[in-house]
């Protein structure tokens, strides 16, 4: 039986912070924090083979594996767990990167200035259950034959997101509260990919297609080669933007 490493990372003493979680095989949880210290939690390694790696170079700290193939090859029995709390004292960047991976993450309050989610494979959840307090300048998604879930996408509070999809199912939720304009910039291939966005929100939607699909539900009306829904056709503010191209693959839009 393994004993789980402890993590305790304070703030560095700083400016432009950016925080980095790359990750193999293994079970990511995230919940955020109301303390001073940056990362806190722990890590468990049931089988001893993938080794905690944390590197730290001035205002960047890295948190990863090491994997000592083919040394470990065969004690790999159960994947490790990292059980993480990230804090809300000052603002950083951050980016999550990983293979085959589950994901359980939620950032929801904590001021995040840029977030990079890159996932080749795997299955990730994440929440923003609640306003950053920071105005995020970009959030870019890429994904391989990952599934991604995430809720709440205007509590991000960014103004511009790029998602790329391969083979990928992603579900992208825009609940929350949209306090500036935000745009957002699909690109996808053999992919299925669902927005939904709440009635009360202003939004404007446009695809370019390539043997794939563009699906509209009730509540928009096509103009000037957008659909607009009915909260964007009277002016309504902020707006949130959506243009996409799709190849093979298929886009599904709906208000909720």
């Amino acid at each position: 039986m393994s004993t789980p490493t402890t993590i305790d990372l304070p703030f560095p003493d700083t400016e432009n912070l950016r925080l980095r979680l790359a990750v193999g095989a293994c079970r990511l949880i995230i919940r955020p924090g109301a303390g001073e210290r940056w990362v806190t939690g722990t890590y468990d390694d049931p089988s001893n083979a993938v080794p905690l790696r944390i590197t730290q170079e001035g205002g960047n700290v890295t948190i990863s594996q090491e994997v000592n193939w083919p040394q470990t090859w065969g004690t790999f029995k159960e994947p490790p767990t990292f059980d993480l709390v990230l804090g809300a004292g000052r603002a950083y960047s951050l980016a999550l990167e990983g293979g085959a991976s589950e994901t359980d993450v939620d950032l929801g309050g904590l001021p995040i200035t840029r977030l990079t989610i890159k996932y080749g494979a795997g299955k990730q959840v994440i929440d923003f259950s609640a306003p950053n307090p920071q105005k995020m300048s970009d959030l870019t998604v890429a994904m391989g034959a990952a599934g991604l879930d995430i809720s709440n996408l205007a509590n991000a509070r960014f103004a511009y997101m790029s998602v790329e999809g391969g083979a990928a199912g992603c579900n992208l939720d825009f609940g929350g509260d949209l306090t500036q304009d935000a745009m957002v910039r699909i690109t996808a291939a053999v992919s299925g990919i669902e927005l939904r966005v709440p009635k009360s929100t202003a939004v404007k939607a446009s695809a370019e297609t390539i043997l794939g699909g563009f699906d509209v539900g009730d509540g928009f009306m096509k103009k000037e080669g957008a659909f607009w829904n009915e909260a964007a056709l009277q002016g309504g503010s902020p707006l949130l933007t959506i243009t996409a191209s799709v190849t093979m693959g298929g886009i599904d839009l709906r208000l909720t």
